[in-house]
């Protein structure tokens, strides 16, 4: 009896040893996905997020203009390729800028002074409107729209900061009367008639010369065309750089009542469906004396027409020789088409040169 209590004992022990504790499922880690947040559409000239606009500048923490800074660049124009821009803003508070229209042979050069609030800076002038810019970095302006926000936009509306300060180029085409007076000579550009002293410069010498010694020139008034900058002085000195050439019998155009074909300078705009880059600066004249002349692009020429009424003949051209890579297929098509031409028409302050009824040659009054 005491025996198979003792095995009994036994036999609970071993199978209490034997039971193993219940094993827990290992607990399913969830996987979090990402949110998907949608880009709004970019919206030309739209500004998103004004803080946000503003908060792309993290480079500096305030803006300091301690020394004289360089802006350069192209901006987007409506009815040209592009405005190149060179702005200089000065420690003194003032700033000079150069806006050149491409294609358009048209240069502003302006004068003023310049507001900093925060990155926006403020560029003031009594000659013309100038736009405002925001700092987007120390080296980098953005262009702002007329509500004052950074204009958004696939087109590149930004000007960059120069490494070292560039002078500005004041240089400019010019096309106004050259007089000598007592050896010393003015020049009153057609487009503004404020009349200057020119400098006796190298670059003037030549024009000089050739003024005096032309007995249909010496002493009178003569449009000329030139490249040319002014002083900045108080004075205003006329600085010749590139003399191009005479035109006798020519007058400054009247561009609200262009009521005339001659005594003119014609730049032309277009030949047949070819656009003519302004750049070449193909122009002419017709004078009173039955004769013509002018600049191909890269060389001179002259003839003689007839005109009756609205026909019109244009006799063989003499013409210099020169060859230009860059501005001979514009001249070769000019001078082709000029010799063609049968009827001339003044149409608002286009001229216009035709061939049997379609237009061949436009042209418009040259300024500069």
């Amino acid at each position: 009896m005491r025996h198979s209590v003792i095995v009994s004992a036994l036999l609970m022990a071993l199978s209490g040893c034997s039971q193993l504790p219940a094993q827990k499922p290992a607990p399913i880690e969830e996987i979090s996905q990402p949110m998907v947040v949608a880009e709004p559409e970019l919206v030309e000239n739209e500004v998103l997020n004004d803080n946000i606009a503003q908060a792309q500048a993290t480079d500096f923490g305030h803006i300091f203009i301690d020394r004289d800074m360089s802006f350069t660049g192209v901006l987007p124009c409506d009815r040209c390729p592009g405005i190149k821009y060179h702005v200089n803003l000065f420690q003194d508070g003032k700033f000079e800028a150069r806006q050149e229209f491409i294609d358009r042979h048209e240069v502003n050069l302006v004068k003023g002074t310049w507001l900093l609030e925060g990155r926006i800076i403020h560029l003031m002038s009594q000659q013309t409107k100038i736009p405002s810019f925001q700092f987007v970095s120390n080296n980098k302006v953005v262009l702002l729209d007329e509500a004052g926000k950074p204009v958004v936009s696939k087109d590149n509306y930004e000007l960059l900061r120069s490494n070292d300060f560039i002078k500005l180029d004041t240089s400019v085409q010019m096309l106004g009367m050259y007089q000598v007076i007592d050896n010393q000579a003015f020049f009153t550009p057609c487009d503004n008639g404020d009349k200057t002293t020119v400098a006796m410069t190298q670059h003037h010498i030549p024009m000089l010369r050739a003024y005096q010694t032309d007995k249909n020139l010496n002493g009178k008034a003569v449009i000329a065309t030139m490249i040319a900058r002014q002083s900045p002085k108080e004075d205003k000195m006329l600085f010749v750089e590139k003399f191009e050439q005479f035109w006798p019998g020519a007058s400054c155009p009247d561009v609200l009542n262009v009521a005339k074909v001659q005594g003119i300078v014609w730049r032309v705009e277009r030949v047949k469906f070819i656009q003519v880059p302004q750049q070449y600066n193909l122009r002419m004249l017709f004078n009173d004396n039955a004769k013509l002349y002018g600049f191909s692009g890269c060389n001179v020429f002259n003839a003689s027409y007839s005109q009756s009424s609205n026909l019109l003949k244009v006799e063989p051209l003499v013409s210099t020789r020169k060859y230009c890579a860059q501005s001979n297929y514009y001249e070769s098509n000019f001078t082709q088409h000029l010799q063609m031409a049968d009827r001339i028409e003044l149409n608002g302050d286009k001229l216009q040169l035709f061939h049997n009824n379609e237009v061949v040659v436009e042209m418009r009054p040259a300024l500069n």
